[in-house]
């Protein structure tokens, strides 16, 4: 029994020695640093930072310090807190600050190394506000603008959220008669089933509170069906403000889009943490007319620059489906050079697998042409990059045929019904109509009406065009009912 214990030992202390060395900054030939330098990691950390709702609530703020191990591979490891300000807090900065793998390792004798390293993570206080039964509390004055005390405030709007800080129930807004507080409008909470479709999560749904005309209200959360966050916004008044993220599947900031000035700052990250382009945007739906977006920076995974000031050579590589194995992912590959911030002269983008490959002309960022080539089909030329359905006359054909068609149902007009009737329907490409769904009813008999004239539009449309190949296209459509 003695010589098994001994050989036990022996094996845990081999085991120990074994243990790979962490070294400090001052012990190494290069320290690790984030590539790109601090002012990149500070501008991935305040894209990613969430203060906790109940921290929020009582406007905490201060500075967590962690410490951690910066893996050869740039990886960030055992992220632990030195001096915290409040558990939830602390949490937070481990989260954020684990998804920063974007570090350029430490060397020592020309191999690279373990290092620690500390960083301080920052909360800026805010203003607090009257958060209770999971639900956050904010006042206003009769003009609606923001009070912090309550007894000067006419309107008090009251939103349940989880503990992710999801929207969890109906809006309510109460208003102020005198010593008591009466329910004044109840925007309920929606979650529109399969909004969109993400490559790497599947089908998204919107969650968020709509008002009556079905228009989006505060906070407008996309989730996955593991209800993971994948896309935010900021609605007031039906209109987008604010900021909007993106998210990737390991919950780290995709893209951040900033409206300022009438222009959208869009900045984007790899899932490592890594800057991936900053970029400038028009704030209105692109059109042929519109000004493409202009590229400031870019950067490749590896954290090369590729673009600086709008100038440089891109090559930009991530894995896709497939088009002769949609169950196949392959490697995409796209080159071409930045003038200025827009796309110039010639590009090109390759599947790996040669299913799919293309070449394009652009000035100026307009794409002026190009030619797409499938696997087994003859190359297809196009002098337009993408085009959406097109109904005839356009918008306005689509309102002429509308009103020309639309019938009010008597029994509806009788009870005095009335609202929008939003159909989803895709346009085929074909130009039919296909996968007709009423997504907000109102009244039996209204959608009833409203998706019979939506079906007497199959056939009529243009499809919409991608590369040269005719692509189907998701439409929501609002359908007024109204009496005056």
């Amino acid at each position: 029994m003695k010589y098994v214990i001994t050989l036990l030992l022996l094996s845990i202390s081999l085991i120990t020695v074994a243990q790979p060395v962490v070294y400090q900054g001052f012990e190494v030939d290069s320290a690790a640093e984030p590539r790109g330098g601090m002012p990149l990691l500070n501008t991935f950390l305040q894209a990613n930072l969430r203060k906790p709702v109940a921290a929020e609530a009582a406007g905490t703020g201060g500075r967590v310090i962690l410490a951690g191990v910066v893996q050869p591979d740039g990886r960030m490891a055992d992220v632990s807190v030195v001096k915290g300000i409040r558990p939830d807090l602390d949490r937070e900065a481990i989260r954020v600050f684990s998804l920063y793998n974007a570090w350029k390792p430490a060397k020592k004798g020309g191999s690279a190394v373990r290092q620690a390293v500390t960083l301080p993570i920052t909360f800026p206080r805010n203003e607090p506000f009257a958060y209770q039964n999971g639900a956050k509390a904010r006042y206003f004055d009769a003009d609606s603008k923001p009070v912090s005390d309550s007894t000067q405030a006419r309107f008090k709007q009251v939103t349940p959220v989880d503990s992710a800080g999801l929207p969890a129930g109906d809006m309510v807004v109460y208003e102020k008669s005198g010593n008591k507080w009466r329910e004044n409008n109840r925007l309920p909470l929606a979650r529109n089933k399969e909004a969109y479709w993400s490559r790497t999560r599947g089908w998204i749904d919107e969650l968020g509170c709509q008002n009556a005309d079905r228009q989006w209200e505060g906070m407008v959360v996309g989730v996955d069906d593991q209800n993971r966050r994948v896309r935010e916004s900021f609605y007031q008044n039906g209109k987008r403000v604010g900021d909007q993220f993106r998210y990737h599947d390991n919950g780290s900031v995709a893209e951040k889009n900033e409206l300022t000035n009438g222009k959208k700052l869009i900045t984007s990250w790899y899932p490592t943490g890594q800057i991936e382009q900053v970029k400038t945007s028009s704030s209105e739906p692109f059109t042929l007319q519109s000004t493409p977006d202009q590229v400031t920076a870019l950067w490749d995974s590896a954290g090369v620059m590729l673009v600086d000031n709008g100038n440089g050579l891109s090559i930009r590589q991530d894995m896709v489906k497939s088009l002769q194995d949609t169950a196949v992912y392959t490697l995409f590959t796209e080159k071409g050079r930045y003038e200025n911030g827009f796309k110039q002269g010639n590009w090109s983008g390759r599947y790996a697998d040669g299913s799919f490959l293309y070449d394009e002309t652009y000035d100026k960022g307009i794409c002026r042409g190009g030619t797409a080539t499938r696997k087994g089909a003859k190359p297809e030329p196009y002098d337009v990059l993408e085009q959406a359905p097109v109904f005839p006359g356009g918008m306005e054909g689509l309102g002429r045929f509308l009103s020309d068609n639309l019938r009010y149902p008597v029994t509806a007009q009788k009870a005095g019904i009335e609202g929008k009737v939003f159909i989803s329907f895709v346009v085929c490409t074909d130009g039919t109509l296909c996968d007709y769904e009423v997504i907000k009813p109102v009244h039996p008999d209204v959608d009833k009406e409203a998706l019979r004239v939506v079906k007497r539009m199959s056939g009529k449309w243009t499809p919409g065009v991608q590369r040269g190949k005719k692509v189907r296209v998701k439409y929501n459509l609002p359908i007024n009912f109204s009496l005056y």
